[in-house]
């Protein structure tokens, strides 16, 4: 099936349901992105590659737990890294997760 006879049946509400063998994966993806610095990350990260100097900024969060957050989104498969030293340069190893972000976005109202 293409992306395009996807998005079809998304918006046609004739989705299949996940194969059972993925689900206990699927779930450690959710896991992972359901802490807030995570989700702020992987927000920023879908713009393109960037510095934990840069997240840090942007995100407002220190130094340390930008850190922790980015070991585990990477042991999670999340986000990839290549090193120029002295920085290293992180993104998202699969622009899939975009989509997850897109439909968080349409879920419930943020009035």
């Amino acid at each position: 099936m293409n992306e395009r006879e996807r998005d079809k049946q998304e918006t046609e509400g004739t989705w299949e349901p996940l194969p059972e063998e993925g689900i206990e994966h699927f779930a450690e993806i959710l896991k992972a992105l359901a802490n807030p610095a995570r989700l702020r990350i992987v927000n920023l990260l879908t713009t393109g590659e960037r510095t934990v100097s840069e997240l840090c900024e942007l995100s407002g969060l220190k130094q340390s737990l930008v850190s922790q957050q980015l070991k585990l989104l990477r042991l999670n498969n999340i986000v990839q890294y290549r090193k120029e030293v002295p920085r290293s340069y992180y993104s998202l190893t699969d622009q899939n997760v975009v989509k997850i972000l897109r439909c968080l976005s349409k879920c419930g109202d943020l009035r």
